[in-house]
Parts: structure tokens; C-alpha cells; sequence
């Protein structure tokens, strides 16, 4: 297995470069989508991937700011801005995410990772789907050219209405060109797609308008006997110096009753999701190299801590990021280095250029990642699982939207249990410890579920699957006739991971 980057410093170098392709703009965008600088994605990138290959449980993804983390810090800025001062709420939430990444230590430490993963399944794809769903309507303003005057997520949707007939032509024209480029990437053959990455080029379109535009400087176009007005507003921001990227955190409120929400909820769903993508992009690697949850929690609460002391965005395992990475041919963990090393140079050598770069192309690009996050396949996926699972998923998704995030999680959970306990009838006692007998023969291992195998039970039966030698035959006997939707995936991918020998579930399942 390839680890060390004495033989594969090649191969990671040319992987490192495309998803720094990648990376720079989705940075930028992610960052200004939850109300922080362009500054603040950058940091993370750099810090994501400088500091995060030195203390890492994984083998070879990439560690950077994630969508899935922009309705958490975008709360949080919100919630601590005193007046509506974002800059002091996101001070606020740098000194927050410095917490939140010392309890992730703690977690490490105290070998704590496998409880991430008792979160289920349908509220797990419930809350990505709404926070997929949330990055497309706050795209919406900045796509149209327009200032966002509401305060929720609702009010949004609204306004759009009215944000439409005020639409500024030349941005909303900047932004479908970028839309339409990333559509078509989509279709084109994965040799071109792969080494040219379609956020990038979406971007690129995005700057040569904007100059053809002379979006930098403020004055009026006449388009359809109409005037509209383009100027830097328009564009990013970021300061000229390296040194000027650097934002202090603020301690004044830490221990207050907001800060400590925003600190449980940039900690959990950091977590949840980090750890997630972590195990989903072991799949994806051709070595079959599997991540240390553990010390790989140990490794993100010291990157964001350091995130939080400079001024970056907290980072996790990116999903999008590390697959391109894989696809380009990664071996080690040194690509993710790499990514942030050319990053870091970019900015310091060409910050000129990335004050080109729309607003409106960024936009597109989120919407894009936004509508894969809660592409309407998911909720195929889930229903197929069961009825109940798309009420526990629509549930996480509707209230999400409607209050925050740990509520509509809070919430999808509940109902679960509730199901569990009321309809399917299923006792208190084997919700944590379930019936399970295991049957040692020479070349087989006979599994026999005896009891109901909800949410809850994944630790005892992912503990009995890891300790079958990979030898031996495996069968599954399912008599309990309910596995819940988390576990049943829990088998598949134990299914895919046996490499030649897979596990024959028999019985009811």
C-alpha cells in the first residue's frame, strides 16, 4: 500500500494541482456563502490542507471548508452578531470553532469516534438534503444581482418573486453562462471533466465577462432600453497581502447560551459529517486503506483550533474534493499538502485575480453543489428503504428549515424512536443490545440476528463484523424480520468490503 511520499511525490503533486483547481473557488464561495470573508475559505484551505496532512487518520482525502458546514457557521454569525455586526459574530464563531475543535481532541482521545455513526441513516441524508436545499435559495439573491432584505430561509423564498423583477441583467447573465457550463461539464467524457474541472472553467467565464463587463469599476450598462448598475460589489473581495488574511478571534461571550450552542452544533455536525465522509471516500479507495476515526478526530479538533486562532472557516473530510483527488491519481495523503502549499502560493502571488472572479459564478457553482446535496434521487433512495424512513427524512429536512439544524436533527430522531417503540413495538432493552449469536465453524462464521437491529445497535454489530478473520466465509441469518434502514446499510457495505467473499445473508433478509 502506498504511504510514503519518497515513491508517489509525482502522482500527488499532479492530483495536489487539479484539486487546487477545484478547491480555490469553492473556497471562496463557501465562506461567503455563510457570511464569512473570502479570506476565511481561502485560510481553510491552506490550513486544511498544510496542517491537516501532519495529524491526519486518513489515508487520501482532502481537508478543507465544506457546504455542509455553511447553514453552522452562517447561523452562527448570525446569532452572534450584536446589531447585526457580522464581522464581531464571526469573531465570535472563530473563538467558538477553537472550542469545538478541543472537544473534538477529547473525542479522539477518548476513542469516541464510532458514536458518530449511530446517528440514522434517513436523518443523516435528511439533514444533508436540507442543508443542500438551504444553499440554493441563499444563492438565489446573489445569482439575480439583488440585496437579500430577509431574515430566514423562508422569507427568501418569498421575496423571490419581487427579487426577479429587480434582477440586475449583466450578473444574472454572468451567472447563467456559469450554470449552463457546469451543466454541460456534466456531460462530457471523464478524461476532459477530470483534468479540467467544470467549477473552474465556470469561474473563468465568470472573470473574463466580468472584465469585458468592466464589472470592476462602478457605472451603468444600457441592456433593452434598460439601466443597470455593475461595480466591485459584485466581485470578491480578498486583501492584497497574506499577511492581511489573518482574523483574530473574540473570547467576550464564549461561555453565554448562543456561544454554547454554536459551539455544540459546529462541534456534532463537523463531526457527524467529517467522520461520514470519511468512511464514504474509504470506499472510493483503490487500496481499500480504511481511516482511523479516532486519531483522525484527534487530527481535525487540532486543524480547526488552528482555523479558529487565524481566522479560517472550520474544515472537515470533503467528499467532492477528496473523489477528485482519487480519480486523479492520488496515492498518499501528500496531495492534500500539496493542495494547500498552491493555494497558499496563488494568493500570495495573484490576489489581483481572485478580486476578478463574480460573485455570480460563485453562486452557481453552490447552487450546483446545493441541488446534488438534495437532488431529488435521495428521496427516491430513502422511500425505497420505507415509508417511515422518508417521514423521518422530510421531518430533519422541514423543520431544519423552518427552525435550525440540531432541531430538525433532534426531531427526525425522535420520530424514529417514537416509531420504534409505539408502532414497530420494539423494547426499550434492544434498542442499545440487541440478540445476536455468532457461530464459529472452520472456514465460515454464521451470524444469527435474533432480535430487532435499530439505530442504536450498530456498535455491538459493527464490533462482531469487525472481529470476523477475513478468511472465512460469512453468513448471515436475519430472523428477527426488522433490520433497520441503518444497519441494512451497514451490511451492504460490509457486503462490498469483503473483496471476492461476500457475506450471504440468508432468512428473512
Amino acid at each position: 500500500m502506498p504511504n510514503s511520499l519518497e515513491n508517489h511525490w509525482k502522482d500527488d503533486l499532479i492530483a495536489g494541482f487539479i484539486v487546487f483547481l477545484i478547491a480555490l473557488p469553492l473556497s471562496i464561495g463557501i465562506a461567503l456563502a455563510a457570511g464569512a470573508p473570502a479570506s476565511a475559505g481561502i485560510l481553510s484551505a491552506i490550513v486544511g490542507g498544510i496542517v491537516g496532512t501532519l495529524i491526519t487518520g486518513t489515508h487520501i482525502t482532502i481537508s478543507g471548508p465544506a457546504a455542509g458546514l455553511i447553514v453552522v457557521i452562517g447561523g452562527s454569525i448570525t446569532s452572534l452578531a450584536d446589531g447585526g455586526d457580522l464581522m464581531l459574530g464571526f469573531k465570535r464563531t472563530l473563538a467558538a470553532t477553537i472550542i469545538a475543535g478541543a472537544l473534538q481532541i477529547l473525542m479522539g482521545l477518548f476513542r469516541l469516534g464510532k458514536l458518530t455513526f449511530l446517528a440514522p441513516s434517513s436523518v443523516v441524508h435528511g439533514m444533508l438534503a436540507a442543508i443542500g436545499t438551504i444553499i440554493m435559495i441563499k444563492q438565489i439573491p446573489i445569482l439575480l444581482g439583488v440585496k437579500n432584505t430577509a431574515t430566514s430561509i423562508l422569507g427568501v423564498v418569498w421575496n423571490i418573486p419581487e427579487m426577479v423583477g429587480k434582477a440586475d441583467l449583466p450578473i444574472l447573465f454572468i451567472a447563467i453562462v456559469a450554470l449552463a457550463i457546469l451543466i454541460m461539464w456534466l456531460a462530457l467524457p471523464k478524461n476532459i471533466s477530470k483534468i479540467i474541472p467544470g467549477p473552474l472553467v465556470a469561474v473563468l467565464s465568470g472573470l473574463l465577462l466580468s472584465r469585458a463587463l468592466n464589472v470592476s469599476i462602478p457605472h451603468d450598462i444600457h441592456w433593452l432600453s434598460y439601466k443597470y448598475h455593475v461595480g466591485p460589489e459584485f466581485l470578491v473581495h480578498v486583501p492584497d497581502s497574506v499577511k492581511d488574511l489573518f482574523i483574530w478571534p473574540q473570547f467576550d461571550i464564549i461561555f453565554s447560551p448562543r456561544s454554547l450552542v454554536s459551539i455544540m452544533t459546529i462541534f456534532l455536525v463537523g463531526s457527524l459529517e467529517s467522520l461520514l465522509s470519511a468512511y464514504a471516500v474509504d470506499k472510493l479507495d483503490p487500496y481499500k486503506r480504511k481511516t482511523n476515526m479516532d486519531y483522525d478526530l484527534l487530527g481535525k479538533g487540532i486543524t480547526n483550533m488552528t482555523c479558529g486562532a487565524l481566522g479560517a472557516y472550520p474544515i472537515i473530510t470533503e467528499i467532492v474534493r477528496s473523489s477528485a483527488n482519487i480519480t486523479n491519481g492520488a496515492k498518499t495523503k501528500w496531495s492534500n499538502f500539496f493542495h494547500g502549499v498552491y493555494i497558499l502560493v496563488f494568493v500570495a502571488f495573484f490576489p489581483s485575480v481572485i478580486n476578478l472572479i463574480p460573485l455570480a459564478s460563485l453562486a452557481a457553482v453552490l447552487f450546483l453543489v446545493g441541488y446534488n446535496l438534495a437532488h431529488p434521487k435521495h428521496f427516491v433512495e430513502v422511500y425505497h428503504h420505507g415509508k417511515e424512513q422518508l417521514v423521518y427524512f422530510c421531518a430533519t429536512l422541514l423543520v431544519t428549515l423552518v427552525e435550525d439544524l440540531l432541531v430538525g436533527i433532534a426531531v427526525g430522531i425522535l420520530l424514529k424512536v417514537l416509531n420504534h417503540l409505539f408502532i414497530e413495538k420494539i423494547k426499550v432493552n434492544q434498542f442499545f443490545s440487541p440478540k445476536i449469536d455468532i457461530v464459529e465453524e472452520e472456514n465460515k462464521t454464521i451470524i444469527n440476528i435474533q432480535s430487532p437491529v435499530v439505530f442504536l445497535g450498530f456498535l455491538k454489530l459493527d464490533g462482531i463484523l469487525k472481529g470476523i478473520e477475513k478468511n472465512k466465509e460469512v453468513i448471515i441469518k436475519e430472523n428477527s424480520h426488522f433490520l433497520d434502514f441503518t444497519i441494512r446499510e451497514t451490511l451492504k457495505d460490509f457486503y462490498s468490503q469483503r473483496q471476492g467473499q461476500p457475506a450471504k445473508p440468508c432468512g428473512g433478509e
